[in-house]
């Protein structure tokens, strides 16, 4: 319960790697659905740790 209500008041989510049917990634909550909007790129930022891309 407490983690749906984590959820709801989008303070911690259960991230999980996704695949468009064109081969894109992107990430979307295992619990509620959401789709991690923050402005991610694409597969390059995926491609290698922070910093070294």
């Amino acid at each position: 319960m407490i983690k749906a209500l984590l959820c709801k008041l989008n303070i911690r989510h259960d991230w999980h790697i996704e695949h468009t049917d064109d081969g894109a990634l992107y990430r979307r909550c295992k619990r509620c659905g959401k789709d991690d909007d923050r402005g991610r790129g694409g597969p390059a930022d995926w491609a290698a740790p922070a910093g070294m891309g």
